[in-house]
């Protein structure tokens, strides 16, 4: 093709044709300009695809991570719900509102010293922070939504839970009494109990009435139910906040 430009342009000059050499020259400049127009057009379609596909790995990743938040989180909102309702039913029955045995009320005061955290999956999002990749995600409403969601504090509220049920609660009952017994499914399946139980040993255990006259056994209920309760609503924003997420990613993805 080039040689054949070139002889066009030869025979121009030698039959001394500089009118229409002049305007052929302007020709062959303009088709050269449309040439690289066009290669650079291709080139923006295909980055603007590699974006787009980039893009939609990102939000991928990302839903995958936040679907595993909503998993964790109903976990864990169902968990304290049933703390929950065997504190006010031991409370109940500290009040003497209900009657129960020692054996009954320890069945829902076992869980005394569990307290059971959510971490946000952050792999995907540290990751698009540390490189800068967030960049990809061309809708700016969703991308603010993301940070936000991931800029979430947990930490006070659980922080709360975990250092007074570590270091008020804890010592207090393990010198109190003995603990009930609890077991334990592993990965396995297999049932791990604790050992021995207070009919082993010489001290004898407290009754139900020295529970209902201890006031740091009945203040801890009450204020591990009320720590409870507001965790489980900052849970519940949270969980709406990763579903709501989770759909405008969807959404998003459905519209590429």
């Amino acid at each position: 093709m080039i040689k054949f430009f070139r002889k066009i342009r030869y025979d121009l000059m030698e039959k001394n044709k500089t009118g229409k050499y002049l305007k052929y020259a302007i020709g062959e400049i303009i088709l050269v300009v449309i040439g690289i127009l066009i290669a650079l057009q291709i080139n923006n379609w295909n980055e603007t695809r590699k974006e787009r596909q980039e893009e939609r790995d990102i939000l991928s990743d990302l839903q995958l991570d936040i679907r595993v938040d909503i998993e964790r989180l109903n976990y864990q909102l169902d968990f304290k719900k049933e703390m929950v309702r065997n504190y006010k039913n031991c409370l109940e029955i500290l009040a003497d509102k209900k009657e129960a045995t020692k054996s009954e009320f320890m069945e829902g005061f076992k869980s005394i010293l569990q307290v059971g955290d959510v971490s946000l999956n952050t792999t995907t999002f540290n990751n698009l922070q540390t490189t800068g990749e967030i960049r990809l995600i061309k809708n700016k409403t969703l991308a603010n939504s993301i940070v936000n969601y991931y800029n979430t504090d947990l930490g006070a509220w659980q922080s709360a839970l975990r250092e007074y049920t570590r270091n008020i609660t804890a010592p207090y009952v393990l010198n109190f009494d003995y603990l009930p017994q609890n077991t334990f499914e592993d990965s396995r399946n297999n049932l791990l109990t604790m050992t021995g139980g207070p009919e082993d040993f010489k001290k004898p255990g407290k009754t139900l009435d020295d529970y209902k006259e201890d006031y740091f056994i009945i203040n801890t209920l009450r204020q591990k139910t009320w720590n409870l309760e507001a965790l489980m609503l900052r849970y519940s924003d949270i969980l709406d906040q990763a579903k709501n997420l989770d759909k405008a990613i969807q959404k998003h993805l459905d519209n590429q």
